[in-house]
Parts: C-alpha cells; sequence; structure tokens
C-alpha cells in the first residue's frame, strides 16, 4: 500500500513539473493541407507534398499515410529550407527556428476528391503573433523582416545660436526598407540649456511608416536659455514589423551646440515649489512656490515682471503682488548682469478642485548700439503651477464624539429618572 502512495505520490508530482516548467504549447490545425500547400506560422511555412493515403481494406475510413514535410524560414528577404522529412501517421519532426523551436505531427490523413490531405499539429516554444494557411506554400507567401527607418533630426540655425534665439527642430523618419513599420513611436528629449516654445507638428505615437516613405513627424521650437556647449540628445524611435518584433533606432544626434552670450540682458526663470506639480492639501491650507531669476547676459534687465493667470476660486499671495481681477503681477525694476533675484509667493484655492495656473514672464533692456532701441522679451513659462484641493474634512471627527456625548447624556437623564 504504502508503494502505491508513493508511486501515485510521485506520478502526480511529474505532471505537476511538466505542466509548470513546458515551455511549449501545442495546437492543431482544423485545416486539410494539400500538396504544395502549407501552414505559416510567424516566418516560418511548414509545407507538405507528396502526400501518400492508405485506404483500410473494407474502405470504411483513411486513416494512414504519409507525407514529405518541408521547412521554409524567411531570410534574408527570401524563403530558405531548413528542415524536411517524410512523416507518417503520429511521426513527428522537430526543428529550430530564429524565434524558437518547433514540433511538427501527422496526425490524420484522407482522400478528398482526387486529392489526397494530410492534417498537422504543432508544439512551439515560440510567441505566435501569426499563423493562417498558405494556398501554395511558400512561393505563394512573403515573410516580415525588419523596417530600414533612418531617423533625422535637423537644426535650424545649427551654428551661431545665442542666449534668447529661437531654433527649429524638425524630426523626420524615412523608411527606405522593404517592410512596413507598425506602432511607431518617437521620443525627443530637450536639451540643457534650452526651453521648449512652441510645437507645430506632433505626430510620434502608434504611427505606421509604409516602406518606402519617408515623413515629417514633428515640427518645434527650443530657445536658448543659457550659455554654453550644450549637447543635443539624439531622437530614440521604437518600432514593429507586421508580426510584432520590436526594433530600436537613433537619429543623428549626440552633437555639441555652442550656445554664445551676445550684448543683451538674458533672464532665466527657474521656478520651484508647486510650478509643474499636484499637490492635495485642504482648502484652508497654502503652497508656497519661488521664482528664481537670473541674468546671464551682458546687459542689466529692466521691467522685470511675472504674471499668474488665475482661475476661478483660486487666490494667491505674497509680497509685492498686484492683483487685478483674474491676474497676478509681480515686477522687480531692476536685475543686473550676474545677478539674481528670488519672488515668493502662496497658491490656494476656495473650493474642490483641479487648477492650472499659467505663467508669463516678461522683462525690458535697452540695447540701442545693435537693435535700434528698448526690446521687450516675452514668453510662457513651459508647464503651469497644477493645485489640487480637497474639501477640508476635520468637522467629520467631531460627529462620533456628538453622537457619544448626546447618548451619554440620554443615559444620564435615565439614570437620575430611576433614581428619584
Amino acid at each position: 500500500m504504502k508503494l502505491i502512495k508513493y508511486g501515485a505520490g510521485l506520478l502526480f508530482f511529474t505532471i505537476l513539473i511538466m505542466a509548470v516548467i513546458s515551455p511549449a504549447a501545442a495546437w492543431q490545425k482544423d485545416d486539410w493541407l494539400e500538396g504544395g500547400d502549407g501552414y505559416m506560422i510567424n516566418n516560418v511555412i511548414i509545407e507538405a507534398s507528396a502526400i501518400a493515403v492508405t485506404t483500410d481494406e473494407d474502405n470504411s475510413s483513411n486513416t494512414s499515410g504519409n507525407a514529405s514535410i518541408s521547412i521554409y524560414e524567411w531570410k534574408n528577404d527570401k524563403w530558405e529550407r531548413i528542415n524536411g522529412t517524410k512523416l507518417s501517421l503520429n511521426q513527428t519532426m522537430s526543428f529550430t527556428a530564429a524565434d524558437g523551436n518547433y514540433t511538427v505531427r501527422a496526425i490524420d490523413f484522407r482522400e478528398s476528391g482526387r486529392f489526397n490531405q494530410v492534417r498537422l499539429e504543432f508544439w512551439s516554444n515560440a510567441d505566435i503573433t501569426n499563423s493562417g494557411y498558405v494556398d501554395g506554400g511558400h512561393s505563394n507567401a512573403e515573410g516580415a523582416g525588419k523596417p530600414n527607418l533612418i531617423v533625422t533630426k535637423v537644426l535650424s540655425p545649427a551654428t551661431n545660436i545665442s542666449v534668447d534665439d529661437v531654433v527649429m527642430v524638425t524630426i523626420y523618419v524615412e523608411n527606405k526598407g522593404n517592410y512596413d513599420a507598425k506602432n511607431v513611436t518617437i521620443n525627443d528629449h530637450l536639451p540643457e540649456g534650452f526651453m521648449q516654445s512652441n510645437i507645430t507638428i506632433n505626430n510620434t505615437v502608434n504611427q505606421t511608416i509604409n516602406k518606402n516613405t519617408n515623413n515629417t513627424y514633428k515640427i518645434y521650437q527650443i530657445k536658448a536659455v543659457e550659455p554654453g556647449n550644450k549637447n543635443m540628445p539624439p531622437v530614440e524611435v521604437t518600432a514593429e514589423n507586421a508580426l510584432g518584433v520590436k526594433y530600436d533606432y537613433k537619429s543623428n544626434g549626440g552633437k555639441n551646440v555652442t550656445i554664445e552670450v551676445s550684448d543683451l540682458a538674458a533672464l532665466v526663470f527657474t521656478p520651484a515649489g508647486p510650478s509643474g506639480n499636484t499637490v492635495d492639501y485642504y482648502t484652508r491650507s497654502k503652497i508656497d512656490g519661488n521664482i528664481t531669476i537670473r541674468n546671464i547676459g551682458t546687459m542689466p534687465a529692466q521691467y522685470v515682471s511675472v504674471q499668474f493667470q488665475l482661475p476661478t476660486n483660486a487666490t494667491i499671495s505674497g509680497k509685492d503682488i498686484n492683483v487685478t481681477g483674474d491676474t497676478a503681477t509681480m515686477y522687480i525694476d531692476l536685475i543686473t548682469p550676474n545677478n539674481q533675484k528670488v519672488i515668493e509667493y502662496s497658491l490656494s484655492a476656495t473650493s474642490e478642485g483641479y487648477y492650472e495656473v499659467p505663467i508669463t514672464y516678461s522683462y525690458t533692456y535697452n540695447n540701442s548700439a545693435k537693435t535700434g532701441g528698448i526690446q521687450t522679451v516675452t514668453y510662457n513659462a513651459i508647464g503651469s503651477n497644477t493645485i489640487e484641493t480637497a474639501l477640508d474634512y476635520w468637522f467629520l471627527l467631531l460627529i462620533p464624539v456628538i453622537i457619544i456625548g448626546v447618548a451619554a447624556l440620554f443615559i444620564w437623564k435615565r439614570h437620575r429618572e430611576y433614581k428619584f
């Protein structure tokens, strides 16, 4: 009895282990293959030929036979025969392709009119993304290869860039290969020393780029805000072929761009605090923020202003803030070269909700020798102050206290009534 229990336990354990570690999945094709036809699985075609069927003596069924099985894999833009053998009923063959290991078994034969047919069963540890019947075999099918994407990033101007100059960035993607690119995603990165100022075209997610096409997928402007030798990072692109195989590409980035300082006032605004963040807080509270303003130019900046566009139910407070309607403005008379000023403020809201507070920067400088007079610089901040408010629920804590108090008072009164 112990031996039987031990054997049963060992059998159960073996089956469990095989179920867990086996990477292969089996499936049966309902289609019957005729000679010269095949099944396409990913970039592999399993093709049958020379099918022979053995008929039973009583002619009641046709379940025996043999067939020549050839395996073709798509390599270097053409089909290449990688394996082949003759299979009889219930015999198997195994082979390895680029995407995994395969096993094929002949599970049935029959006569259908003037044609002999075979049905096959498959096992594979490959990730099957495409399969189907191929009438005429590999000569009537085409596999899926790697799209040949050429990513180009163009700057205009690419040289002689000074602080406050605007540079146009254009991203092209050309598919010079023989295969369409699916689910194309384009990732570009803002270089140090620049800020993004305007986007004209932004088709950068889930694009399809057909073979032998060239398109523009992103056009935007960046503004030079800090002098020095800055690295222009490459554009990174991911794409898939028709089978869902992913590929990575990069543009001609990684180049250095030098930003010069010309005769002008150049202010760099660096926000801190709630700018660009979402903050949960009670409506009775305030969120503090500040903006550091540095003059990295060679001339004084005058009439510096930071303007907040306040949404309904949002308020702002701070030193020297002038609020007119829904616009709050903070002024600084003068910031000389190589100096900085910090402005501080607090944001709050009077009701629950999500608020965006856009910010606009502005300043002027006098450069009569080069530009002929007073120059005014105005631009919108990238990102905005975002605050999220929640209702102040502190008063809810009083509810159980009140209930307990009322209950205690009721019990005390009843006690006095019974006592007297």
